[in-house]
């Protein structure tokens, strides 16, 4: 199992000192140790699970309560620009933790302590494990103390009201495809005409809309789309 040193070290870069310090090894110990362990080991992803929902709670009511001028669907986005699995891995870089990870060999030679999904899951775990050791208030003060920078800058960027864009960058990044839009449809009058509009990618239909314009149309199919794709794949 881990050291003394290892823990003193990895409470130092987080700053928080454990009540119960089995808490912080198991949250430390990625899946590929017990791999290769002799004995039975308890790893991280139980309170990886706990530690996701801990962050989406904590994230989302401090956009519910910062920025009521957003829509549900505007919160919804920015939100997802801020938990995800890219965003965990830099600051969990940024605290630097990463080599008190307890992993295999073979992940770690295949560069494990720098991967974005070990890096990620195993701060949500860490959130996890501050929960049950410290309660949510001390959890709310650790996840806002280095989140806050993030949130603030994709607010004040606003490219997640850019939602064509943003989706274009993702699909690219993710899936090396392009985003195609077609108005399948429009209703009523000249003066009040109502656009019907989908997006695909990689063939299926992801996300439909309607607005005002097209433009509007396929800015909400952008939205939908975005949002399950993330969900899907991070």
């Amino acid at each position: 199992m881990l050291n003394k040193d290892n823990v003193n070290r990895a409470e130092e870069c987080l700053n928080i000192v454990f009540v119960d310090k089995e808490l912080i090894k198991v949250a430390l110990t990625h899946r590929s140790f017990a791999a290769e362990a002799s004995d039975k080991v308890d790893v991280n992803e139980r309170l990886e699970f706990l530690g996701d929902a801990v962050l989406e709670f904590v994230v989302t009511d401090f956009l519910f309560n910062h920025y009521p001028e957003l829509e549900e669907g505007d919160l919804a986005m920015l939100r997802a620009n801020i938990v995800n699995s890219d965003v965990l891995a830099k600051l969990a870089g940024n605290i630097g933790f990463g080599e008190c990870i307890l992993m295999g060999r073979g992940a770690e030679i295949a560069g494990g302590r720098r991967q974005t999904s070990i890096l990620g899951d195993c701060l949500e775990a860490i959130l996890g494990a501050v929960y049950l050791d410290q309660g949510i208030k001390r959890t709310k003060e650790f996840i806002l103390g280095i989140f806050q920078e993030e949130i603030a800058k994709q607010a004040s960027k606003e490219k997640y009201l850019d939602l064509k864009t943003n989706l274009q960058e993702y699909t690219m990044k993710k899936l090396k495809v392009l985003p195609l839009y077609r108005i399948t449809r429009e209703e009523g009058p000249v003066h009040k005409r109502a656009f019907f509009a989908e997006v695909s990618v990689g063939g299926n239909v992801w996300g439909k809309g309607k607005g005002k314009s097209k433009k509007r149309a396929e800015q909400e199919a952008a939205k939908k789309a975005l949002l399950k794709l993330q969900k899907l794949h991070g």
